[in-house]
């Protein structure tokens, strides 16, 4: 979990939720490189925030390879602000984004981090969090 770093002070840190789930639909750490897996995320926002708060959310994954392998973005989502105080999007992962470890130079190893940001008016806002981790194994 982390906290949504909001730049005005009025508004309350919220909280973001980060979890990897398999094509089983159980959260896992090893994946199968011919799978597709899933990113379920969930945030929250107090009252005040969503009251005053427009624009949309976007949810950002990446991959940094332990070892040899690529450092990517996996995929991305977007929702509109709608004044509630509770969220939740999925950032599905297609099969074969990343290599199975046999494919000379990769280690199979990856960190992911999921990340939520804030735009007004097609602007980006400081408005963020960062969820770092799971570390996760392609076989």
């Amino acid at each position: 979990m982390a906290q949504i770093q909001f730049p005005n002070v009025l508004f309350s840190p919220g909280t973001f939720n980060a979890t990897i789930v398999d094509n089983s639909g159980a959260p896992a750490s090893v994946l199968e490189a011919g799978a597709p897996f899933r990113i379920d995320t969930d945030w929250s926002v107090d009252a005040l925030t969503a009251l005053l708060l427009g624009g949309e959310w976007t949810v950002t994954a990446y991959v940094e390879s332990v070892g040899p392998g690529p450092e990517q973005e996996i995929g991305t989502t977007t929702l509109a602000v709608n004044g509630g105080q509770n969220y939740a999007a999925t950032v599905a992962v297609p099969a074969n984004t990343l290599p199975n470890p046999p494919i000379a130079p990769t280690s199979g190893i990856y960190k992911v981090v999921t990340v939520l940001t804030h735009r007004n008016f097609g602007t980006p806002s400081n408005v963020a969090a960062v969820v770092e981790g799971p570390v996760l194994r392609i076989a």
